[in-house]
């Protein structure tokens, strides 16, 4: 094989497919990747906005008990998500675009793995809810946990097969889909004056089985799989528990600032905080939307390939850092607006804004190394190092906080992120130089 052959496969694997319709030379693949990326960041404004609409309603209809009991009901049900359909989705899209084995087995596979866990996290979501929400109804608790593990359960396991099988477009819409559902009923029981927290979770919990059983159907008249289960292999499982404990820690790496700044500053500091870290997030938006559309990309593996994985994060991490430097910069100009949208009584946020706009840069340097880390179904290193991260995070904080109040929040943030950007290259860059040095053996 000739080394413009291996370039030019090498290019067809970096957007994704081997497919025919990639064929259109460099300029046809960047346009297909702008445009998932626009469909990525579409689906995450469409999620902040449905956020808010459900804040606002739930928060000056019911009042901010009801509307507290909501939100955590519906937190711990999407960490409980971390360990059922989140892995599960993460290990179908290895065994299609990494391992190459075929769809409809891998889809078997991970539908037995679905039903276990999320049968695991309802039973877990039940014994929790008396400790967590003991003012909460058991059925109010029972629909909003369904809706999440079941209904977003399968329709992100079916977003994922989409996007094994290069219909990322599809798979956002699905997604998108359901949040305008429940965007939509929301606004049905506001306007015909039936908004209640067992009205919501009755309207989010029917929707959900309701997109689940849809979805289910779709996926099998629209790839022709038959759906069924198959037993999971031992690898299937460790790997799946890997994904589940890589996904938990990053939730510690990224709240571990907030929740310990109520416990150990004041919840005022704290609410200034969080609105000021949600500011900085909307910037990472459109990072998070280039990781997304390019997931894919980072799955494939080429086992006679040098620094295939090195080189393609390497090209990402440059675009992420070119807008990370420029958002970085937007962030300090315009943090003095953040008042004038939330009101003055945000006015402490500005200072807050301006020392993490550097997290944005940061995010653009560590997250795609991170994601590399796959394609050489590193998952242990890629636990050490957002482990360590969520480590040194929750260290930090509770040492200074203490001592500096947010500005201890910050600097534990911008610190743990810089291990996180430094361990994952690190690791990236040892371990494709021990694939390429079993090439040369």
């Amino acid at each position: 094989m000739s080394a413009v052959e291996t370039e030019q496969q090498a290019d067809a694997r970096d957007v994704g497919a081997d497919q025919p319709r990639d064929a259109g030379g460099p300029r046809r693949r960047f346009g297909r990747l702008a445009g998932d990326t626009g469909w990525a960041f579409g689906a995450e404004l469409l999620t902040l906005i449905a956020s808010l609409l459900a804040m606002y309603l739930i928060s000056t209809r019911l009042g901010p008990a009801d509307y507290g009991q909501f939100v955590g009901a519906q937190a711990l049900a999407a960490t409980l998500g971390m360990f059922s359909y989140a892995s599960v989705g993460q290990l179908l899209l290895q065994g299609v675009v990494r391992d190459r084995r075929p769809a409809e087995e891998v889809l078997a596979r991970c539908l037995t793995l679905l039903v276990g866990s999320t049968a695991v996290a309802m039973a877990a979501g039940f014994l929790l809810r008396p400790l967590l929400f003991p003012q909460l109804g058991l059925l109010v608790f029972t629909l909003l946990t369904l809706a999440e593990l079941v209904g977003s359960g399968v329709v992100a396991l079916a977003s994922s097969h989409h996007q094994a099988l290069d219909a990322y477009r599809l798979s956002v819409a699905l997604r998108m889909l359901l949040l305008v559902l429940r965007a939509a009923a929301l606004l049905l029981l506001a306007t015909g004056q039936a908004l209640s927290l067992e009205a919501v979770a009755w309207a989010y919990g029917t929707l959900g089985l309701l997109a689940a059983a849809a979805v289910l159907v779709h996926l099998r008249a629209h790839n022709g799989h038959r759906l069924r289960l198959a037993w999971p292999t031992r690898t299937d499982v460790r790997d799946t528990f890997s994904f589940s404990a890589a996904l938990l820690a990053f939730s510690v790496h990224e709240d571990a600032d907030k929740i310990l700044l109520v416990r150990l500053a004041d919840p005022v500091t704290a609410g200034l905080y969080a609105a000021a870290y949600r500011a900085v997030q909307v910037a990472v938006a459109p990072l998070r939307a280039l990781q997304a559309a390019s997931h894919r990309r980072f799955l494939e593996h080429d086992p006679t390939r040098r620094g295939e994985h090195v080189q393609r994060s390497a090209r990402f991490t440059a675009l992420g850092a070119g807008y990370g430097c420029l958002a970085a910069v937007a962030v300090v100009l315009v943090a003095p607006l953040l008042p004038v949208v939330l009101g003055p009584a945000y006015a402490g946020s500005v200072e807050m804004v301006r020392l993490l706009g550097v997290l944005v840069l940061l995010r653009g340097l560590g997250m795609f190394c991170f994601n590399g880390l796959m394609g050489l179904r590193a998952h242990g290193t890629r636990l050490l190092a957002v482990g360590s991260a969520a480590a040194v995070a929750a260290l930090m904080c509770g040492v200074f906080i203490p001592l500096w109040a947010w500005r201890g929040a910050v600097a534990a943030t911008l610190v743990a992120e810089l291990v996180f950007v430094v361990l994952s290259w690190a690791a990236l860059v040892r371990l494709q130089r021990r694939h390429d040095a079993g090439l040369s053996q």
